[in-house]
């Protein structure tokens, strides 16, 4: 009888082990693959990034209601007042930091802006408002919380940054969002998503989500081309990046 139930304890004590190994196999194969992709020097690196394009939003805002108050840029027309800013945006924010980081903002439109939010003490009339400062969030990274998504779909990784909060210089308070990059062939690090900057932003997890679901949202007659027109549009938005890990 004991020695029956030694065997089974031994059995249990076994399958514990090699459950355990099989899953540090697992974890470390993942680890492995994840290195291959984005090393320290990566986050390091993307961190860097982040804190540079915060100091270059922190002279925009600076500057920008400098030349507000001064009556440099004319608050009467509001589609002047945008283009200005726009323009100021391009010339302190965008240029200085692809100086430093070459090909690191990817553009759909080829107009790479900084977000920013008009402020008025005047009511508006006949939709147009004397604006009298404008407000430039910054991104505020907290304690660093990296993740990594692989996509085997579209054959590409992403690094995200997913505790960040975009903070206003004013009392609006903050809001809980992200930061992802992708790295290219050559090891350049490159946005994927930025909340802050007006580039081509994708999300990998959610297109690997919406190509899963075509099978089960349209018929099946259907799913193959379905298929291929959305890979096609991926691709179309890959293609502006170099080649991609």
């Amino acid at each position: 009888m004991k020695k029956r139930i030694l065997l089974s304890l031994f059995s249990v004590l076994l399958l514990f082990f090699i459950t355990g190994c099989n899953q540090v196999e697992t974890k470390n194969s993942d680890e492995e693959k994840t290195n291959r992709v984005f090393s320290e020097k990566d986050k390091e690196k993307a961190i860097k990034m982040v804190e540079d394009l915060n100091e270059q939003l922190e002279v925009f805002e600076s500057e920008a209601n400098r030349a507000i108050s001064q009556k440099e840029i004319d608050i009467g027309d509001n589609e002047v007042f945008i283009e200005k800013l726009n323009a100021m945006s391009e010339k302190v924010v965008i240029k200085p930091f692809l100086e430093k980081f070459p090909g690191a903002l990817i553009s759909n439109r080829g107009d790479l802006k900084a977000i920013y939010s008009p402020e008025s003490a005047d009511d508006c009339t006949f939709g147009n408002c004397n604006y009298d400062s404008i407000n430039v969030p910054t991104l505020d990274v907290g304690k660093e919380e990296w993740v990594i998504y692989s996509s085997e779909e579209f054959e590409v990784d992403e690094l995200t940054l997913s505790n960040v909060d975009m903070i206003y210089s004013n009392e609006q308070g903050s809001e809980s969002t992200y930061i992802s990059f992708v790295k290219g062939e050559s090891g350049e690090l490159y946005f994927s998503f930025n909340p802050i900057i007006n580039s081509l932003n994708f999300n990998l997890k959610e297109w690997d989500q919406e190509f899963a679901s075509i099978k089960s949202d349209v018929p099946e007659s259907e799913v193959k081309a379905e298929e291929e027109e959305f890979r096609k549009e991926v691709d179309e938005v890959l293609a502006k990046y170099p080649p991609l890990q």
